[in-house]
């Protein structure tokens, strides 16, 4: 029976899952794809651009996946959103090439990391709040300094060996390409977007950056400190910035898989 190749567009609430790969006895994201398409005729599992930890949110996350019918890809998407959670929303599907695969095809991924002092009540869910005394104990009432949180990140920008911010026991190669790393401040709230874009990342990896850049933005360290990190190549000892206040935002192919997308 002849096989098809689609991909999804999709975005999730991270809370409501224990992250992206599927686990025995615990809710995924993995977990409600899979169950949504084996009626419509899934052949095997999907393929993910990147696995999303526990309560790691996406906006434009993309899986690939081979079916044994062939959908229109507006009825795909819709079904999809019927038969999955309302954390989880399908934004659009495209039958692809045989050769796309989410993860191996992908350019580049980009990742938002909002910190607030505190955030808008309504961005909490999606942002770290400080001061966290569990993070940063006996720690002042942040003022966070964006230039030297951008000087420190500026060191990681380009290829290197990020085994200083793996986590430990990490077994695939630790060499990745990191394209850019910004400091956004929103106007008028005490609110920060971290922005990390990169060809791929090690497992905790940005939240190991950015809690190493919030801890150089509360005067905690010096903007040297990534760097230093880079170079030492040993286990990271750093704040891990908690996986709530992180979202995929975008994942880039060449050429795009759906229209308006990188």
């Amino acid at each position: 029976m002849e096989r098809r190749r689609y991909a999804l567009l999709v975005a999730y609430e991270g809370g409501a899952f224990r992250g992206f790969q599927r686990q025995p006895g615990l809710p995924s994201v993995q977990e409600a794809l899979e169950r949504a398409l084996r009626p419509l005729g899934l052949a095997g599992r999907v393929d993910v651009a990147a696995r999303t930890d526990a309560g790691v949110h996406a906006l434009a996350q993309v899986v690939t996946f081979w079916a044994r019918a062939a959908h229109d890809p507006e009825v795909l998407r819709a079904a999809v959103n019927r038969a999955t959670p309302p954390e989880l929303w399908c934004r659009a599907a495209a039958r692809v090439d045989p050769s796309i695969h989410a993860r191996a095809s992908a350019r580049a991924r980009r990742y938002v990391y909002l910190v607030g002092t505190p955030p808008p009540p309504a961005l909490r869910p999606y942002a770290w709040t400080l001061p966290d005394e569990r993070a940063f104990p006996g720690a002042p009432a942040p003022s966070l300094d964006a230039a030297a949180m951008r000087a420190a990140l500026r060191s990681a920008v380009g290829e290197h060996d990020f085994t200083g911010f793996a986590r430990p026991g990490e077994q695939r190669g630790t060499v990745r390409t990191l394209l850019s790393a910004e400091v956004i401040a929103a106007e008028g709230e005490p609110l920060w977007a971290l922005v990390l874009e990169g060809r791929g990342f090690l497992r905790a990896m940005v939240r190991n950056l950015v809690g190493t850049a919030a801890a150089v933005g509360l005067g905690l360290a010096p903007p040297s400190v990534v760097a230093e990190l880079i170079a030492a190549r040993g286990r990271y000892r750093g704040v891990r910035a908690p996986g709530w206040g992180l979202t995929l935002a975008a994942v880039a192919y060449q050429p795009p898989l759906f229209p308006g997308s990188p």
